[in-house]
């Protein structure tokens, strides 16, 4: 790693580090020119700021530099900024097409105390690109947020997201993702659970085909007493497709009574398909319940013959068994329908 500043004089992750062990990212060409996205947004309420960031807005917290990808996001600083204030419910959305090029993009949220958010983002594509995106939440006292983000991007796009939510007394974040397209795209989302009280809940689904790689970091990081986290991530690999899931939950010694839970499922459809799946719990407190479950398998095919002997293809029947088997986690889901019919491309 160069002593130099900036991102270009720093190393690609190498695939010998225990965090980049099954994603290769040295061959991404990050200068592909001067990207380019198209983004609608829904209405913003009375009292609910949205503004470009300037480079300034951004908590002294909030900044990265673990790699040469938060250091490229942290260098551009460009992106959006809502801020609700205190005791204001907001609900907000927004479709994001990424046109070509290298994006580098951040959405920086503040809660105020008492403050409530549910926001979405829906990603669709149009063109090669490498997409860099940054996601800081940072919730006050008493505070909640729902981020939900749904991706169906063309073959053509590879990302890297590094998400965070730092969380006050008694204030909770909801993270829920799913993703169907691009060639490359590695997630990692951390929750650092600093208040009393505070909550942290992951959901995720994930179906990769052909050549497709996944991978996904979800890591919750319990810093004070009576909090909670629950992490539940369902993916689907098929054809000549891999995936990643690594999972952390973190509790230090001053965390008790925290009640935690990681769990991930994943279905393999094919032959050529991997599926790769690293839990790990780190305790240093002795009054928590804390656990971790993962299973790995193929549709049950006593299932699969029993909707084919009622008249349907087999491909139907692994759909039906695969819509049930995402339903825990997409059923409260804003973009439910884009997720069944994204679902419905895959297994035709």
């Amino acid at each position: 790693m160069s002593t130099h500043h900036g991102y270009e004089a720093m190393d690609f992750p190498s695939p010998k580090l225990e965090a980049w062990r099954y994603t290769d990212v040295r061959n991404i060409d990050i200068g592909l020119g001067v990207g380019k996205q198209e983004i609608e947004f829904s209405p913003f309420p009375d009292g609910v700021t949205f503004q470009k960031i300037d480079g300034s807005l951004l908590p002294e917290i909030g900044k990265r530099t673990d790699d040469k990808f938060t250091m490229l996001n942290e260098q551009y600083k460009e992106g959006i900024f809502i801020h609700v204030p205190k005791n204001k419910e907001a609900t907000l959305s927004c479709k994001v097409t990424s046109v070509g090029g290298t994006i580098v993009s951040r959405t920086v949220i503040v809660l105020e105390e008492g403050a409530s958010l549910k926001y979405s983002e829906e990603h669709r594509s149009k063109g090669d690109c490498f997409r860099n995106d940054g996601i800081f939440i940072f919730a006050a006292q008493n505070s909640r947020v729902n981020f939900e983000n749904f991706q169906c991007w063309k073959h053509d796009v590879k990302s890297i997201g590094n998400w965070y939510a730092h969380l006050k007394d008694d204030s909770t974040v909801e993270w829920l993702f799913a993703q169907f397209g691009g060639k490359l795209s590695r997630v990692k989302i951390d929750s650092y659970l600093e208040g009393r009280g505070s909550n942290a809940f992951v959901k995720g689904v994930f179906f990769g085909d052909k050549e497709q790689h996944f991978d996904f970091s979800t890591n919750l990081y319990h810093k004070e007493e009576n909090t909670s986290g629950n992490i539940l991530v369902k993916g689907v690999v098929d054809g000549n497709s891999t995936s990643v899931f690594r999972g952390l939950i973190k509790i230090d010694k001053k965390a008790q009574n925290t009640n935690s839970y990681l769990a991930d499922n994943s279905l393999v459809l094919s032959d050529g398909a991997r599926s790769y799946s690293i839990p790990s719990l780190e305790i240093d407190a002795n009054e928590v319940k804390a656990s971790h479950g993962a299973t790995l398998g193929k549709p049950d095919e006593e299932e699969i013959f029993y909707l084919m002997a009622r008249g349907l293809r087999r491909k139907e029947a692994e759909r039906l068994i695969i819509q049930g088997f995402f339903t825990p986690v997409i059923e409260t889901a804003r973009y439910k329908e884009d997720i069944e019919a994204a679902l419905n491309d895959k297994v035709i």
